[in-house]
């Protein structure tokens, strides 16, 4: 094992960073039991957790923190086409659908950081990207029914945008977090204000649920994943946030009774099991290896 191999196994901020990574992942999986029990249509889901995340955003974020470039651009771009086809495409197919459909996010991910980064895909990584994409794949070919084409294209269409804005993270670095969270979430709203403002009423339980949704389920968990990637490495995040196909189906089937196939326990399984051989064995030794 290499010093830097050692240091880096040691390192507490590498470790804090896949933390905060991993709580991105259970925090985003909530989402299902929320566009599965909203009756809203779903551009009106997304206009109102975008709101509720970004008021509460505003408390936090100082006015000398306001910037604009263009990869900020690509951001809000990217933030908001890729959540909204995601919760369309829940409501036009089942959960675990829509989320794996998703999660084909990490291979464009990974396809980019090596185009646009020139970065190499290290072994580890790649058999973790291996075995959780067969996890997937065996999720969507197991899946209950044949799913509606048109939710099945925004399912992919989401996990390519999503992977966009993963990828453009790496030129955001030096953006205050809460910063990148309100401005994204300022702008889809924003957005999408004309096309639902005819269907922006809601009832007092629909309001508490979208606010809940927005600052727990949406706005906390893309802060820690803005910065977890301080430290953590764009091709590891995209892994440990495989957790989150996993789980999602899992709140449903509790939450809802949308039952997942057992084609998707097993994918769970394999997608688990990858993870867990990637990182148990190298979060063991950070007590055993000095700095």
């Amino acid at each position: 094992m290499s010093t830097d191999e050692k240091s880096s196994r040691a390192d507490p901020d590498l470790n804090r960073g896949r933390l905060f990574v991993l709580l991105t992942g259970i925090l985003w999986s909530l989402a299902g039991v929320f566009i599965k029990s909203l009756d809203l249509h779903p551009l009106t889901i997304v206009f109102y957790r975008s709101l509720f995340a970004s008021l509460f955003f505003f408390l936090f974020v100082r006015t000398k923190s306001w910037t604009v470039s263009g990869p900020l651009l690509v951001s809000v771009v990217s933030y908001t086409a890729a959540i909204s086809f995601f919760v369309w495409a829940n409501k036009l197919t089942t959960a675990a659908n829509a989320i794996v459909l998703q999660y084909t996010a990490p291979i464009f991910v990974f396809l980019f950081v090596r185009l646009l980064f020139r970065e190499p895909i290290s072994r580890p990584n790649l058999m973790t990207l291996l075995f959780g994409m067969v996890g997937v794949a065996v999720i969507f070919v197991g899946s209950a029914g044949q799913p509606d084409s048109v939710g099945v294209m925004m399912a992919l269409l989401s996990g390519f945008l999503f992977s966009v804005y993963m990828t453009n993270l790496r030129f955001l670095k030096n953006i205050n977090p809460g910063y990148l969270t309100l401005v994204n979430n300022l702008v889809c709203w924003l957005t999408l204000f004309p096309l639902v403002q005819s269907q922006l009423s809601l009832s007092p339980g629909q309001a508490f649920a979208l606010a809940i949704m927005g600052v727990v389920q949406l706005g906390i968990p893309y802060f820690l994943f803005s910065k977890g990637l301080e430290t953590v490495s764009l091709q590891e995040a995209s892994l440990i946030v495989l957790i989150e196909p996993v789980l999602n189906p899992i709140w449903v089937a509790f939450v809802v009774g949308e039952i997942p196939s057992p084609a998707t326990l097993v994918g769970g399984g394999i997608i688990l099991l990858s993870l867990t051989c990637r990182y148990v064995g190298l979060l063991s030794t950070v007590g055993r290896v000095k700095p």
